[in-house]
């Protein structure tokens, strides 16, 4: 008799992805030569401009559909200005990326990302109107 897979929380493996993802963009970073040593998850500033990134996706492929400002640098208000075409290639990347990695093959899908120094941060992703999930509590940056 076959039993049906245990039902997976989406939401849980989600949050662990945007974690894994996190900590292998740090390992990166702390191999390039002159790069001071990674800061630990909790520490980390998440200072610069915050983008939505809203895709569709259809037979695994991610279609980005629309990119707007969230906020500024240092957590202003947004300028209004559209990203540049090296951060809409950052965006697009990182957000198939995370797509991939969490294996979504159809549906809808809007993640915040943060442009920092160290490179694009997962802030939040919310697939198909469900649940938003976070990858960890935002810090502001301290002086």
């Amino acid at each position: 008799m076959k039993h049906p897979p245990d039902r997976i929380d989406v939401a849980e493996g989600l949050r662990h992805i945007l974690q894994e993802l996190s900590a292998i963009e740090r390992s990166v970073e702390h191999d390039r030569p002159g790069r001071p040593a990674p800061y630990t998850d909790a520490e980390e500033p998440w200072d610069g401009p915050e983008f939505r990134v809203e895709t569709v996706s259809d037979n695994s492929m991610h279609t980005v559909v629309d990119i707007s400002v969230r906020r500024g640098p240092g957590r202003v208000p947004p300028n209004h200005r559209a990203p540049d075409e090296d951060e809409v290639a950052t965006l697009r990347a990182t957000v198939r990326a995370l797509l991939d990695l969490a294996d979504v093959g159809s549906g809808r899908a809007c993640t915040t990302v943060v442009l920092t120094e160290q490179g694009p941060r997962v802030v939040s992703c919310r697939l198909s109107g469900g649940m938003t999930v976070f990858a960890r509590e935002r810090r502001p940056a301290t002086g």
